[in-house]
């Protein structure tokens, strides 16, 4: 299909997104393919799903975002999502365990003329509502169980045979297997003040058809001043959760703030939190992590690409030397090669060194086989532990035996430690600048960075929850 703003585009997504459309202004999906029915409804009976819309309805109309029905002709209602702009409500419809539609009702401002992101999550027995970031609806449920059905039928926009369609705008219709509000709204409102009234039917064999097709029921005046009080009972349980929640939340912020003013104490005085304090004698340096635990670990430094870093008197960091030009070629400081029959060359700072070799002067070996590699003097033992003879190797660096001695190999090829193998030093991940932390996977939003022998951690600021390894997200709200 031709991508233009009267037409929807709906992408397939291999991971973990299941489906999502982008609708034009004026027109809405209706009838998802069966494919794509089947995809969806796998995820309602694994119970691990998210919708969301982003819809701006018409004044006084009633519309179904989405709706899914049993097989390909039934009018058996699985579930539903509609929205009211006449009186402001959500309705969240679905076939319980006991095979009973039940009903949440919700209320949300859908007639201020604004977009409005709603989210739907059914995670487990978990059912989550939000409205613009505004949380409705979080709450157990043991009743939410879907069955396996062999061809579902889904509507989006509409609830059954051009029924009860959306009038509005829906500029996005997704459908993940994970839930978006962590990342999609991390400064989630908690809506104390939001009544949720339920209620449980079960129709007649006759009367499913008729009860379906049919738009939502609304809640009159009558039944919301004849609401039983266990709902009210359960419906004040639910905030007193969602607020013991906040208040742990709180409290655990106000630990974290605490640490942070409490620092970490190092040879009798304090350092702040994220503080580092070095000792350039020892080449070692202290910090302070947002958990009030100090870190103390040899100096990192700043990656260098040439093959042999030069470590200079009073240093604790190495250097590149100058490169050697010798017959046309460039090399290394450090770089060693033979070449002709016992000439050996050495590249020192940019001072090319050759020298010959007397067989004469070679030593004794007391190996039964030896070989004398291409243009060398001296032969050398082979088929032998050249690592377990002599390693040359840096602890931070494998051994590996060659043909004619023992060879360093990093434990961390793309970063952690840098050098030559018998000389490592520790990579210091913490000063890398935005492009290497984006290529590498430095410590990004909400985090400060620690450096620690051949890695780093990225630690969660004060007041943050962590998201992954590399992010954290101010999820605490006062």
């Amino acid at each position: 299909m031709a991508r233009s703003r009267t037409k929807f585009e709906l992408i397939w997504l291999l991971s973990t997104v299941v489906l999502s459309t982008v609708a034009s202004e004026n027109h809405l999906p209706s009838l998802l393919s069966g494919v794509q029915a089947r995809n969806l409804w796998q995820l309602f009976v694994d119970r691990r799903v998210a919708l969301q819309f982003d819809i701006l309805q018409d004044d006084n109309t009633e519309g179904t975002l989405i709706s899914v029905f049993q097989g390909r002709t039934s009018s058996r209602l699985l579930f539903s999502l509609t929205t009211s702009t006449v009186n402001n409500k959500i309705l969240l419809r679905f076939r319980s365990a006991s095979d009973s539609l039940k009903t949440y009702t919700l209320s949300a401002p859908l007639n201020d003329g604004q977009w409005h992101k709603i989210i739907v999550s059914l995670q487990g027995n978990r059912i989550d509502l939000s409205e613009n970031c505004h949380q409705l609806l979080s709450k157990e449920d043991d009743e939410l169980h879907f069955r396996s059905v062999h061809h579902p039928r889904v509507y989006v926009g509409q609830q059954a045979h051009h029924h009860n369609k959306f009038q509005g705008k829906m500029r996005e219709f997704s459908a993940d297997s994970s839930n978006p509000v962590p990342i999609r709204c991390p400064n989630l409102d908690l809506m104390l003040d939001n009544f949720v009234s339920t209620k449980t039917e079960t129709p007649h064999e006759g009367e499913q058809e008729q009860a379906v097709d049919s738009a939502p029921d609304q809640p009159t005046s009558s039944a919301t001043e004849n609401i039983n009080w266990n709902e009210h009972v359960s419906f004040m349980e639910d905030q007193i959760k969602q607020v013991k929640l906040m208040l742990q939340g709180v409290d655990n912020r106000l630990k974290k703030v605490e640490l942070h003013q409490r620092g970490c104490q190092i040879a009798g005085k304090i350092i702040s939190f994220g503080e580092k304090q070095q000792d350039p004698l020892n080449c070692t340096e202290c910090q302070c992590s947002s958990t009030g635990e100090l870190f103390c670990n040899p100096i990192g430094c700043p990656k260098l690409e040439c093959a042999h870093p030069v470590l200079s008197p009073g240093k604790c960091c190495p250097e590149c030397h100058n490169q050697c030009f010798y017959n046309g070629q460039h090399y290394e400081h450090g770089h060693e090669f033979w070449p002709k029959q016992c000439v050996r060359c050495f590249c020192s700072n940019g001072r090319m060194d050759c020298q010959f070799r007397r067989a004469e002067h070679c030593p004794v070996l007391s190996c039964t086989e030896q070989e004398t590699p291409a243009n060398q003097c001296c032969p050398v033992c082979t088929n032998i532990d050249h690592c377990a003879e002599n390693n040359p190797c840096d602890r931070n660096a494998i051994c590996e035996n060659d043909t004619y001695g023992a060879k360093p190999a990093f434990r961390f090829p793309f970063w952690g430690f840098f050098g030559n193998g018998t000389l490592c030093y520790d990579v210091d991940e913490c000063i890398w600048d935005e492009n290497a932390k984006e290529q590498l996977g430095g410590c990004q939003l909400g985090t400060m960075c620690i450096n620690l022998p051949g890695a780093f951690k990225c630690d969660c600021l004060p007041g943050y929850q962590r998201l992954d390894d590399r992010n954290c997200l101010d999820v605490i709200r006062i």
